[in-house]
């Protein structure tokens, strides 16, 4: 009886660490969710980056537009474009799409 008495105690405590080291590893705070919510952050970080340069160019492409940085050429050269038009006596060259 006193041996059992004498083992259950450190049983009972490897088995209380084994419980709370599982869940620091697997758990919904452990190490491993912090990887995974890290990567997350990473993933979400390139999209804001690629995001903020995609939106830094329509900001420069709608600032020539905008009435006080009106460009003749840039109209006349979108609404050619746009409409399918040209003048008789333009050249047209036919470049590849990508």
């Amino acid at each position: 009886m006193l041996r059992i008495r004498n083992l259950l105690t450190p049983v009972a405590f490897a088995v209380v660490f084994a419980y709370f080291g599982y869940h620091l590893m697997n758990g919904d705070r452990g190490v491993l969710a912090l990887l995974q919510l890290r990567q997350e952050v990473a993933r979400a970080e390139a999209t804001l980056a690629e995001t903020k340069a995609t939106r830094d160019i329509w900001d420069r492409r709608v600032t020539v537009l905008r009435n006080q940085s009106l460009d003749p050429d840039m109209i006349d050269e979108r609404a050619r474009a746009l409409l399918h038009v040209a003048w008789p006596d333009d050249i047209i060259v036919f470049t590849p799409t990508r």
